[in-house]
């Protein structure tokens, strides 16, 4: 009896699996590596990659590969690996749909894992237990005036509970524990360049944060509203889907291009193959490459609770709305500006843009004004909010600024010059806190088959958490000895570096104010 037997009439296939490990074995390899090397000897010629094949190669797995050959690939992991159906369900639904080699569902493992970024970390690996996870919204990021962006941005989030039994205002709340899944183009260069972005050059993953990280970027950086709405899902759809996206996170590469394949395009693609009354929609069967467009879509359809939008008051008490947070600093804003009465600022803006220093000389010049921050609480948390949002604003400056010298001599003379420069202690938190980053940023992302396991996963987290007061302490020092490098170059670094570093200065004189 051959080791692999196919029924073209039954469309099934049968393994003897004791000859199967007893000839990989005898040849030195694994039963996977074996079928691989042996598959074209097979009589196998009616096995082949299909449309629907093809299809599914394009949203899970690296779309470099020939389908072919992964089909190949794959096919051979669904025949071998007894934790197959766990580490790569969607091929597994696709492979058992047509050939029905497994009669018994197997069980697996409670934790999925996800390389969940954040502002400080490049590598935190992040399990999620399915019975935690309580919902699975569509959340859509409102537009705003950046090319890439100005029709939103839409993606999941995982709404985790803080316990399995928690309520469900405690999951709501459990914001610092949510995880934001979408797709995102992977900028490969220091700053990131709009032609490549339009004709396809940037590499798209689905990209996984930390939901506080998202709620930052969009309500406090980018003056942006979230919209986050409820799948209507069964609990076994619920764990479905996540088990799904996580192959989907972990395998899939394909070109990003803003235009039309893009956040929005492949998030509806990956929601027509995990789950079957997203593709049943006849509403959805657009192919929307605009998010808003989406996401209006999605509303009139029964497999969202729009209804949680309809009152955005409520929606904002539920957690299902979180609203720019431009209306709350401008509200600071006017607070400290009538407070100050002896130097006033024209605008919001006037106040982010003027120096730092000047602003804290200011200050400290008003006597009135210093008295009344001892005895007003809440004059100085309207001075605090201000500070924090400049220190928000000078960061992605300095990150800007420090891209373009960055790009203009590269990664492997500045490291060298660095390493010349520096005492061995600094170069150390300079490597892990300001290379280690940019590295991770640039460099190609690792691409697995199907779902790491915890101690594969165990060994890659390396990366030191770089705090804003350890950084702001590096960055002075990083300062100096970049600057040796190209003084003309470095000096609007330089002046972003220095005033975000005096930010904290301010910042931390105002809490020592709160503390007396």
């Amino acid at each position: 009896m051959p080791i692999i037997q196919f029924d073209s009439n039954l469309a099934t296939l049968s393994v003897d699996r004791q000859i199967l490990i007893k000839m990989a074995a005898a040849a030195d390899l694994n039963a996977e590596q074996w079928l691989l090397k042996n598959f074209d000897k097979a009589d196998l010629k009616d096995l082949s990659e299909d449309a629907g094949f093809e299809k599914l190669a394009d949203i899970v797995s690296d779309n470099d590969l020939d389908a072919k050959d992964v089909y190949w690939s794959v096919l051979a992991r669904y025949i071998s690996k007894a934790d197959f159906a766990c580490k790569e369900p969607l091929y597994y639904q696709y492979f058992q749909a047509r050939y029905n080699l497994y009669e018994k569902e197997v069980s697996c493992e409670t934790a999925i894992p996800f390389n969940v970024l954040s502002r400080y970390t490049a590598n935190n690996i992040v399990s999620v237990d399915p019975k935690r996870l309580r919902d699975i919204h569509v959340v859509f990021a409102s537009k705003d005036d950046n090319m890439m962006s100005k029709f939103g941005h839409i993606s999941l989030r995982l709404v985790i509970c803080p316990q399995e039994n928690s309520t469900d205002a405690e999951c709501d709340a459990n914001l610092y524990q949510h995880i934001v899944l979408g797709y995102m183009a992977h900028v490969d260069d220091i700053k990131i360049n709009r032609l490549k972005g339009l004709f396809g050059d940037y590499k798209a993953y689905l990209y996984a944060n930390s939901f506080m990280d998202v709620y930052q970027k969009y309500t406090i950086s980018e003056f942006r509203n979230i919209s986050s709405m409820p799948l209507k899902l069964s609990q076994q759809e619920r764990e479905g889907m996540l088990r799904s996206l996580a192959e989907i996170h972990w395998g899939f590469a394909g070109d990003y291009k803003f235009t039309h394949r893009n956040c929005s395009s492949l998030m509806q693609l990956a929601l027509s193959a995990m789950w079957p009354n997203f593709s049943d929609e006849l509403s959805l069967q657009t192919l929307y490459w605009r998010p808003d467009s989406f996401f209006q879509a999605l509303q009139t359809t029964a497999i969202a609770t729009s209804s949680a939008l309809t009152d955005l008051e409520l929606a904002e008490e539920g957690g299902f709305y979180f609203a720019s947070t431009e209306a709350i600093y401008n509200k600071a804003f006017d607070v400290v500006n009538e407070a100050m009465k002896n130097h006033r600022y024209s605008s919001l803006s006037d106040y982010l843009s003027t120096n730092p220093i000047l602003r804290d000389n200011a200050v400290q010049e008003n006597t009135g004004y210093i008295a009344r921050l001892l005895n007003d609480a809440y004059l100085l948390e309207a001075q605090l909010l201000l500070e924090e949002l400049s220190l928000v604003k000078f960061e992605s400056i300095m990150n800007a600024e420090m891209g373009y010298f960055f790009s203009k001599y590269g990664m492997a003379e500045i490291k060298e010059h660095m390493h010349q420069s520096m005492s061995s202690e600094s170069y150390v938190a300079f490597s892990e806190c300001v290379l280690g980053p940019l590295r991770e940023r640039i460099k190609p992302i690792k691409r697995r088959d199907g779902i790491p396991d915890s101690l594969e996963l165990a060994s890659e987290s390396t990366h030191k958490s770089c705090q804003t007061e350890d950084k702001a302490k590096l960055l002075k020092q990083v300062n100096l000895y970049l600057e040796s490098l190209d003084p003309e170059a470095w000096a609007d670094v330089k002046t972003a570096v220095y005033y975000w570093a005096e930010i904290i200065n301010n910042i931390n004189s105002y809490k020592e104010l709160g503390n007396k």
